[in-house]
């Protein structure tokens, strides 16, 4: 894989809740945005892994066209 290419979370709302240490835009912690383009992409997949990305929207409310 080329290690030039990368997925970001982010939203661009960069504001840390400061009860929970995350940013309400993407949900990474400080650490991981500012340490996010030394990551590897594994490292990278498990933390969009750990927000939700990847995961298959529930489809039930969508009804196919008559």
């Amino acid at each position: 894989m080329n290690n030039d290419f990368y997925i970001t979370p982010c939203k661009s709302i960069c504001e840390i809740n400061r009860s929970s240490g995350l940013c309400i835009g993407c949900g990474r912690t400080r650490e991981e945005i500012a340490k996010w383009t030394t990551f590897t992409h594994e490292e990278r997949m498990a933390i969009m892994k750990r927000l939700g990305y990847g995961k298959r929207r529930n489809r039930d409310k969508i009804k196919p066209h008559s």
